[in-house]
């Protein structure tokens, strides 16, 4: 490396002292004429965190360096690149981690562990040895020498030119390997569902388990592998790799400052690809599972130990992609011309001024924070000394419809939307001598609030629902405004910054649930529009919803306040429809035993429905229906693996109108 540095640096003094000798001379610089070079470059390869997180490859960051020849003709060239490219590989990440859910499938015994491993427990989770239990670290760095060709193409003539090139050829590479073994204890432990190993397993209790044992990592090329394996050595680092051929190619962009016509120094960057070999990685593990197993109703724990084993092959071949970043020089053999003198244009002549006309006026509003097209703003344009008025309102792109033939003069434009007064727009006599044929006006709209745009839905067609009342309620100030969408199914609210709000239907004959929207968190320089749709459930036979946000404490049917919340909106819309029967139905997930389920969302239901009598709601209008796990929305049964997010889609309230 220290003689690659040297032998450029002794090219690139050489550079200089020629320019110093041609310093004196009136020369072109290359383009004008064709031309040889010859350049010399070496850059930085940065991470591909792709690999380096890749147990097949662990790569970090690396080198190149590289001398280069090309033949130059006006903006087109084709150079011929000859280097050495080398890739570090990062033994920080050669740590042993042994999968949680290898562990306990190797288990001698691992119907113990049954319902954790169904459940998913020990998904994500790793056993790390740590570095000192590494008896042998082994690790050898991916090197190549290749040979690219292509063409480039220039931009600029002068001393600042940039070539942007893409180049293919051949590398006589070495993959390189790496190869850790040890023996340890984790430095880690974790918790597991244990459980009977009868058919069905029934959980008894909670083990805590850790590992000790030997194991084995290691990836490399699939040929130095058979080499390795054919060689009898202990450990790969005794067996020489082979180099193989591969294909490789690279494109880039550089930017080029000629110190003189007859040097260049340049900074580049550039992307390689180079197919990955056919790779071999394995990880294998041999020892103890042990711990301790606290028994459900026991508060003393007992000894828990067995044995546990696996090997499996680490797969997830990518092709070897890397960015990197270079400075070089570049020497121009061919002959240089002295510069031609420069031709002077002739003299402009002046016109005359033009004659206003009538014009075309457009006008554009902007919202200032985002910059985006502001629709329905009320714009008026007035001209000076005179009572009359052009008023339109701009479209969803932001624009008015043209004002057309109108005559010169000084007009005044202003906008206005929400209460809110747009910036000022001036139009002069001169703007009415131009060329064109149009006016173009841009006003700013400055307004800090943002917009909530919604649509009213039936809950059970999906249809647009128009000319329901809706009520929008600031958390914060317990201010409530009212609106009733339009013909359109549309309504439209302003919300203030950093402030929580609920919104419901308070229409008779229909109910919604109260839905969140909040402004917290949003950027106003990136959003403007707050778009929500609000399911509405007309109040006819046979019509359900869900009640949002309705939550039990654990194994328990008590009315909790932020529940109470949710069945205080149900009372109002009852009271306003006194005619309306309804079904209160609560439902649970699969977990659990069957009968356990029904009992309890029997009381979680006869618990919503005693809130709604106490609210003075009559108990003949109402009936309460535990269904357990008996009605799913998903496929999440008895023994099937789900996420928490799938079971609380069962875990719900509904009302169904029976009359």
């Amino acid at each position: 490396m220290r003689k690659r540095n040297l032998a450029l640096l002794l090219l690139l003094l050489l550079c200089l002292q020629y320019t110093y000798a041609q310093q004196n001379n009136t020369m072109s610089y290359p383009g004008a004429q064709p031309s040889w070079y010859l350049g010399a470059r070496g850059g930085y390869v940065f991470k591909n965190n792709t690999l380096a997180e890749n147990p097949l490859y662990y790569f970090s960051s690396g080198y190149f360096a590289e001398l280069s020849g090309g033949w130059r003709h006006k903006a087109f060239s084709w150079e011929l690149g000859l280097g050495t490219l080398n890739v570090q590989r990062n033994k920080d990440a050669m740590a042993f981690n042994a999968a949680a859910t290898d562990i306990l499938n190797g288990l001698s015994n691992k119907a113990v562990f049954k319902n954790a491993l169904e459940a998913g427990e020990a998904n994500g989770q790793y056993y790390q040895l740590p570095a000192n239990t590494q008896t042998l670290t082994l690790s050898k760095n991916y090197r190549n020498f290749y040979a690219l060709t292509g063409p480039n193409l220039w931009l600029g003539k002068r001393r600042l030119q940039v070539n942007i090139y893409a180049q293919a050829g051949a590398a006589l590479q070495r993959f390189g390997y790496y190869y850790v073994k040890g023996n340890g204890t984790s430095a880690n432990t974790f918790t597991y569902s244990y459980n009977t190993p009868t058919n069905p397993p029934v959980t008894v209790g909670k083990a805590n388990v850790s590992v000790n044992g030997n194991y084995e990592q290691y990836a490399m090329s699939k040929a130095f592998y058979n080499d390795y394996i054919a060689s009898g050595a202990n450990d790969p680092g005794r067996v020489k790799e082979k180099s193989t051929v591969q294909f490789i190619a690279r494109g880039g962009a550089g930017i080029n400052y000629f110190v003189s016509p007859r040097v260049s120094i340049n900074a580049g960057a550039d992307y390689w690809h180079t197919p990955s070999p056919a790779t071999k990685g394995a990880q294998s593990f041999n020892g103890t599972a042990s711990g301790t197993v606290l028994m459900n109703g026991n508060s003393t724990p007992v000894a828990f130990d067995d044995k546990t084993s696996y090997s499996k092959d680490i797969t997830g071949e990518k092709p070897l992609r890397f960015i990197s970043a270079s400075l070089g020089v570049k020497v121009w053999l061919g002959r240089s011309k002295p510069a031609a003198a420069p031709v002077l244009p002739p003299p402009a002549v002046i016109p005359a001024p033009p004659v206003a006309v009538r014009k075309n006026i457009i006008i554009k509003v902007t919202d200032q924070p985002t910059g985006q097209p502001l629709k329905e703003v009320a714009v008026k344009i007035m001209k000076e000394g005179s009572h009359e008025a052009f008023t339109a309102v701009t479209d969803a792109g932001g624009v008015i419809p043209a004002y057309t033939n109108v005559p010169a003069g000084r007009y005044r434009v202003v906008g206005e939307k929400n209460g809110v007064s747009t910036t000022e727009a001036v139009i002069t006599e001169a703007d009415f001598r131009t060329r064109n044929t149009t006016i173009i006006k841009e006003l700013q709209h400055n307004d800090t609030r943002f917009t909530l745009e919604g649509k009213t839905i039936n809950k059970q067609t999906k249809n647009l629902l128009p000319f329901i009342q809706t009520m929008l309620t600031n958390e914060g100030r317990a201010a409530v405004q009212q609106k009733t969408s339009d013909a359109n199914a549309a309504f439209v609210y302003l919300l203030d910054p950093n402030t929580d709000y609920t919104l419901s239907a308070q229409h008779k004959g229909y109910f919604s649930n109260k839905e969140k929207v909040t402004t917290k968190g949003l950027d106003r320089s990136k959003v403007m529009y707050v778009d929500l749709e609000l399911d509405v459930m007309e109040f006819k036979q046979g019509a359900s919803i869900v009640l949002k946000d309705i939550f039990y404490d654990f194994n328990k049917a008590d009315i909790r306040p932020d529940a109470a919340l949710v069945l205080d909106n149900l009372v109002k819309a009852l009271k306003e429809n006194p005619a309306i029967r309804i079904e209160l139905s609560s439902h649970t997930d699969s977990r659990g035993s069957d009968s356990y389920n029904l009992k309890l969302s029997q009381k979680r239901a006869e618990a919503a429905v005693k809130y709604l009598v106490s609210k003075g709601i009559a108990g003949n209008r109402l009936r309460a229906k535990g269904y357990g796990e008996t009605k799913l929305v998903n496929y999440c049964a008895d023994g099937i693996s789900c996420t928490e997010e799938q079971h609380q889609q069962n875990r719900r309230t509904e009302i169904r109108v029976l009359e």
